[in-house]
């Protein structure tokens, strides 16, 4: 009876020994989750009487060098461009066309910015990125339907509270012009910063990646 005991219980710890082997084996990494591509597109390509005034492209802005190549091109997330060309759609018959200062912005440069300024409101933190890092913000203003000024509040990167939404300041046609580009552009769903009239943004922006693309096209 022992004898048969012992050989059952001899077998059934060889029989396990397999298994156990088996579990002791490292088991592979999971697969990591690819980043989906993100491809960015080229404002103008689709608005086509849209106006480009790319500041970080020029020494006319607050840095006071030029910090994008030459030939730079105001692109952005599809959604973001979609929105713009309905803002713009809306405009149109009302004499005015868009006119963008700044659009999807390199990670480099918004360092350079946070050096000079850094005061979340008006440069957002690098380390967490800018919507504008995004594809998913731009500058703009109102042209007239020839490419004519049309008077806004402040320049351009005015850091100062008459650049704000709420300033009840300065001439009154340049507070209806500040109303008439926030409601063509809040009316297809970007969102204002009240610290900045001409900063939009894509709703749910900041949820999206930071990108790294050429501003110029690929030869």
């Amino acid at each position: 009876m022992r004898t048969t005991t012992r050989l059952a219980l001899t077998l059934a710890l060889f029989g396990c020994a397999p298994a156990l082997a088996e579990d002791a084996k490292p088991k592979p990494a999971p697969k990591a989750t690819p980043t989906p591509k993100v491809e960015l597109v080229d404002a103008a390509t689709v608005i086509p009487d849209l106006l480009l005034d790319l500041r970080y492209a020029t020494k006319d802005n607050f840095l006071k060098r030029q910090v994008y190549p030459d030939g730079a091109r105001c692109l952005l997330l599809p959604d973001s461009v979609n929105r713009l060309k309905k803002a713009a759609d809306v405009l149109r018959p009302q004499g005015y066309r868009l006119k963008v200062y700044d659009c999807y912005r390199p990670r480099a440069v918004q360092y350079e910015m946070w050096k000079i300024l850094p005061k979340p409101g008006y440069v957002a933190n690098p380390a967490k990125g800018s919507n504008h890092n995004r594809g998913g913000a731009v500058d703009l203003t109102l042209a007239t339907a020839d490419g004519g000024e049309v008077e806004m509040p402040t320049p351009f990167d005015d850091f100062t509270p008459k650049a704000h939404h709420g300033y009840m300041g300065g001439t009154p046609a340049s507070r209806e012009h500040r109303e008439v580009l926030r409601g063509a552009m809040e009316g297809m769903g970007f969102q204002r910063n009240k610290m900045e009239w001409w900063h939009y943004d894509l709703p749910g922006a900041t949820k999206l990646p930071v990108l790294d693309v050429p501003f110029t096209p690929a030869n």
